[in-house]
């Protein structure tokens, strides 16, 4: 089935064209320049289904990580018409750093840094290495959530 566009010609005519797009290869498009615009909110709200083409509800769904004894409540998008089920990108990143921290906590992380904790009589401090510090802003705050009694998350964010 061809697609119709349209080409500005000379004089600023407009000439519509077949193109038929479902069949087009990549050799069709050299020396052709594409421009693509995507707004801020591109990829915020509702999604749509690939396969059927129709929005997708948001749902809440639970996913069960059973090795650890962990169930994570996520916002998802359903097809109404197959039942496949999406993450939005903001989810899908809150799940990555979910999974880093399970992995963190089971020291199957890639790399660390083992530091000797040091009591300057009132508190508890760290020192972090100058290798994952040389872009930190010495206005940052450390929000420092505790898992068990030995195990912490901490977030630093700017002021």
């Amino acid at each position: 089935m061809a697609n119709k566009t349209f080409q500005k010609q000379k004089g600023g005519k407009m000439k519509m064209l077949e193109q038929d797009y479902e069949n087009l290869k990549p050799q069709d498009l050299i020396g052709e320049e594409i421009k693509i615009k995507i707004e801020g909110k591109a990829f915020k709200g509702s999604l749509h289904c690939p396969k059927c083409n129709i929005q997708m509800r948001k749902i809440i769904t639970d996913l069960d990580l059973s090795e650890d004894n962990i169930t994570l409540h996520l916002e998802a998008y359903k097809c109404k018409k197959c039942g496949r089920e999406r993450l939005s990108g903001e989810q899908a990143s809150k799940l990555d750093q979910m999974m880093l921290m399970i992995d963190a906590m089971k020291e199957k992380t890639r790399f660390k840094f083992e530091r000797a904790a040091n009591f300057d009589g009132r508190n508890w401090f760290i020192r972090f290495p100058v290798e994952i510090t040389r872009d930190w802003d010495k206005q940052m705050m450390a929000n420092i959530t505790p898992l068990s009694k030995k195990d912490f998350l901490i977030h630093f964010k700017k002021q």
